[in-house]
């Protein structure tokens, strides 16, 4: 009996039967379950925002451009068979005191169709005597002569000495004499400069490629003793004229001073203040080699 007894007591402990699950294990699978879903959620969401700015851009996010090389040249004058050219301004441009009407712009147009090898085509000379610069920067705000403007490669302007002088008559020639005393020339210089600064800013806006070539401004009046201060003034305006073009990385002041007033007899029309036909034939001369 006491053997039975110790057999049945070793089966009992060594029983292979399993034992009904308690409550801890029951919550195991559940636990396990909702751990598994937080973690896939958690991925789902990193991955979703990652993705945020790609699929909606904040505003303050800068946005790739074209890089420079997959612009067209379009201020590359050597990738062009043909060559557009507009002149614009006062009656310096207008060719006023020229006998033939041209002016330094036809004989420009001449000389760089020869020395660049290419066809340089006069698109207009929108040039009128008498203008201001005031009066230019209201026509460039007008589409149809910004249009024009646009179409350019080559800008050829002059400005500044209406409203330097402001003694024009009617028809844009200069009253002998005037009143050309050196004060008050310079009193209108500083109400002056910003005006040609407009100017340039307004070209190169219409036109961000063309190249700009200001004539720079001349004393008309130095052999007049009393008048000959008029020439500090002068370079002082075309030195401002100077600092806007290096400013603008493609726009060229063509100087003039020098021309005019140590041969104001031979290069000087009759009204004593426009060049002749050989005065502007000197301004397309440096025209040209400033170009080439």
């Amino acid at each position: 009996m006491t053997q039975l007894a110790e057999d049945s007591k070793t089966e009992s402990e060594f029983d292979p039967l399993p034992r009904p699950p308690g409550r801890a294990s029951s919550k195991l699978w559940p636990i396990l379950g909702f751990t598994m879903l937080g973690c896939a959620i958690l991925m789902l969401a990193g991955f979703v925002w990652s993705l945020k700015d790609a699929w909606f851009p904040s505003h303050g996010m800068a946005v790739p451009e074209p890089s420079a090389s997959a612009r067209p040249p379009q201020g590359d004058w050597a990738a062009k068979q043909e060559l557009k050219a507009i002149a614009l301004g006062d009656s310096l441009t207008r060719g006023m005191g020229d006998r033939t009407g041209d002016g330094y712009v036809r004989d420009s147009i001449v000389k760089l169709n020869e020395s660049l090898g290419k066809k340089v085509r006069l698109l207009g000379n929108l040039a009128i005597n008498g203008l201001t610069a005031t009066r230019l920067n209201q026509q460039l705000e007008q589409p149809s002569y910004a249009s024009s403007v646009m179409q350019a490669d080559l800008i050829l302007f002059t400005i500044g000495g209406n409203d330097l002088f402001r003694i024009a008559q009617s028809g844009g020639s200069i009253a002998q004499g005037g009143d050309v005393s050196p004060e008050r020339l310079k009193a209108k210089l500083p109400e002056a400069k910003p005006r040609l600064e407009a100017t340039f800013s307004k070209l190169r806006r219409i036109n961000p490629y063309a190249r700009i070539v200001y004539v720079g401004l001349f004393n008309p009046f130095y052999d007049v003793p009393e008048a000959r201060g008029i020439s500090e003034t002068i370079a002082e305006w075309n030195a401002y004229a100077q600092k806007l073009a290096a400013l603008d990385g493609n726009a060229t002041v063509i100087p003039t001073y020098d021309l005019f007033e140590s041969n104001a007899a031979r290069y000087l029309s009759s009204d004593h203040f426009h060049p002749n036909e050989m005065g502007y034939g000197r301004i397309a001369e440096r025209i040209d080699q400033a170009l080439n």
